[in-house]
């Protein structure tokens, strides 16, 4: 249930982003300025940016966790309403590439590569 309610609670969505200003750019590491980029560029929103980069770093935690990919990208789905289709894969490995990229060399975080990455 800890990990419904902290993936719940990051407000990560694919769509509009509604209106909650970035902190500045210095106020993050490139790593998750990088992050954040990708994200954009692979066409997934988000409420806050604080939010999707700890959602992102998450995602490695479940995946460190023994938590396999798919696991992790259908929770993201289940308990983020705005991914729909493949945002919640789209997020997952955008999120792994960010933050733990062995997982994707040993296989952890399966689903669709974005395009850029």
């Amino acid at each position: 249930m800890r990990l419904v309610l902290a993936l719940a609670s990051f407000g990560v969505a694919t769509g509009a982003v509604f209106g909650t200003a970035a902190p500045a750019k210095a106020d993050l590491d490139s790593t998750d300025q990088a992050f954040l980029v990708t994200l954009r560029q692979a066409g997934v929103t988000y409420q806050d940016p604080e939010s999707a980069i700890r959602a992102g770093k998450t995602v490695c935690s479940l995946v460190a966790s023994g938590m396999s990919g798919a696991d992790v990208v259908k929770s993201l789905q289940d308990n983020n309403p705005g991914f729909q289709g493949d945002g919640a894969g789209k997020f997952a490995a955008i999120a792994a590439e960010a933050y733990c990229p062995k997982a994707i060399t040993d296989g952890g975080v399966p689903g669709p590569k974005p395009d850029g990455v």
